[in-house]
């Protein structure tokens, strides 16, 4: 034989050998994934994805397969966590591999990839900006915000004693005023605000581009270099028609506060803060610390607190009791002479459970935003894959019987017993990757949930006879927020506190 062949017979043996190995290999590691849903060639378990109502379709596939489960769809792993107790060890105790993110294309097309931290991969630039931001919103560091949240929670007040029809408009006019005075020292109009205006309209597109499986592009990233004139392509029509609309968000309210502080009559401010800090450090670069002032201010205004307090408006309609256990608590705290303060929250553990059970009553992200495994890792013995697509479950974990009897009913009373497990604990999210606003949006909701309720009486709409109508706990969702549909109550100020309002506004 010759030394040739000899060769050629090594290198088949050794071929034969190496391919046998990584089946073995790979098969070993395919015995070792979570159980799920038998695949279909090609496509995987796209089938079994569900498109509506992802919290509770997830939970079903839970509830068949376990709180671990396995899917994937078009070539992408996806690890289903199902319970707190998974979610956390994975994603909280296990976070140094486990808080990456899946870049979104659409994010990348419309430009909320440039600034917007949260879809950032775990680099040193997230970093950067999940730091200065935790600066700015940490617990100790949020009561600073406290007046002027106070101050539009009495305003809001205010117009809803003038016109409590359109209680919906008046809580979100609340929530562009608050964050437009707090993060840029800027005064909104009491009506057509143009920056209330770009806000929203971010906050439309972003929770469009975020649904998963809207955009093909995601499955298949190639698309978007394909000309938006195609038919199929008005993905990129869309992103292009958006992208100067995000823009707007980051620049157009920053420069209006940069010209007022340039010119000496800004307000106090969040940016205010930043930039003043800035000159007095030598080390900073200019450029670099108004880049990183953009970025974070504009991410404030995209929070989820508004569905909470829709939340709570809805849920006092429904339990009148609620409500007046929750107003005689504040009577015997706050009394009739003055409006209810930060400083007096300690006291009020009924109104606290208010709050914690509204954050858990209505899970405004049902399955919050997807991490990302960096590597492998293990979870009750099952290989989670790097890579993978990791989703925990957080409308499952706030409908948990064993945790929360009656998980549909508003129940504050719950949260007086200090074993039940805090909402803040996942609805905020987990690890690295939890919400930094989130002290923020507790510290919103807790004062207009108590300003509310010592000045003003929610109930039930009356039918044409004049009795009341309980209205229907039903949620809307745009698969990644869930929110109340509409409905209809009656608000009526309390004896003697709309002249309290009036005072305290002088």
């Amino acid at each position: 034989m010759t030394d040739r062949r000899i060769i050629l017979f090594l290198l088949i043996g050794i071929g034969v050998f190496l391919r046998i190995y990584i089946r073995r290999k790979n098969s070993a590691r395919i015995a070792r994934l979570p159980p799920g849903p038998t695949p279909l060639p090609l496509v995987g378990n796209i089938l079994d994805i569900p498109t509506a109502q992802l919290g509770s379709n997830f939970r079903s596939i839970s509830d068949k397969y376990g709180d671990v489960v396995y899917l994937s769809a078009l070539g992408q792993r996806i690890i289903l966590l199902g319970s707190y107790e998974a979610a956390s060890t994975l994603l909280d105790n296990r976070s140094t591999t486990t808080s990456d993110r899946q870049g979104l294309v659409m994010a990348d097309l419309v430009g909320f990839s440039d600034w917007e931290f949260t879809l950032f991969e775990h680099t040193p630039e997230w970093r950067r900006h999940r730091r200065q931001f935790h600066q700015l919103f940490h617990k100790g560091v949020v009561a600073d915000y406290h007046p002027a949240q106070r101050e539009h929670a009495q305003r809001l007040v205010q117009r809803l004693i003038q016109d409590p029809d359109h209680f919906i408009s008046h809580i979100r006019h609340y929530f562009g005023a608050s964050i437009m005075q707090i993060v840029y020292g800027l005064e909104v109009a009491e009506q057509d605000d143009k920056y209330i205006a770009i806000a929203e309209k971010c906050v439309e597109i972003f929770t469009d581009i975020a649904v998963p499986g809207r955009y093909l592009v995601e499955a298949f990233p190639f698309l978007r270099y394909i000309p938006s004139w195609l038919p199929g392509a008005k993905f990129k029509r869309d992103a292009a028609r958006w992208k100067e609309s995000v823009k707007d968000l980051r620049d157009v309210p920053y420069h209006a506060a940069k010209r007022d502080i340039d010119s000496g009559k800004a307000s106090p401010s969040i940016v205010m803060r930043i930039l003043e800090e800035a000159q007095g450090s030598h080390d900073s670069n200019s450029a670099e610390v108004e880049e990183l002032c953009q970025n974070i201010s504009a991410l404030a205004y995209l929070n989820t607190t508004f569905s909470s307090v829709q939340a709570f408006f809805l849920a006092m309609a429904k339990h009148p009791h609620t409500q007046r256990k929750a107003q005689a608590e504040l009577d015997a705290v706050v009394g009739s002479r003055r409006l209810p303060d930060l400083s007096d929250r300690l006291a009020l553990p009924y109104v606290n459970a208010i709050v914690k059970e509204c954050f858990r009553w209505l899970i405004v992200t049902p399955i919050g935003f997807p991490h990302k495994a960096s590597e492998d890792e293990e979870l009750n013995g099952y290989l989670i894959p790097k890579g993978s697509t990791l989703i925990p479950n957080v409308w499952a974990m706030s409908r948990d019987p064993n945790m929360y009897p009656d998980p549909e009913e508003f129940v504050p009373d719950r949260f007086l017993d200090p074993r039940v497990r805090d909402p803040m604990k996942f609805a905020f999210g987990f690890g690295r990757r939890i919400c930094p606003g989130r002290h923020f949006a507790d510290q919103a909701l807790f004062i207009i949930v108590a300003v509310v309720l010592h000045t003003l009486d929610i109930q039930s709409p009356l039918d044409d006879t004049g009795n009341p109508i309980e209205p229907e706990a039903r949620y809307t969702t745009d698969m990644v927020t869930s929110y109340p549909e509409p409905f209809k109550c009656r608000i009526t100020p309390r004896p003697g506190r709309a002249e309290l309002v009036a005072s305290e506004q002088e």
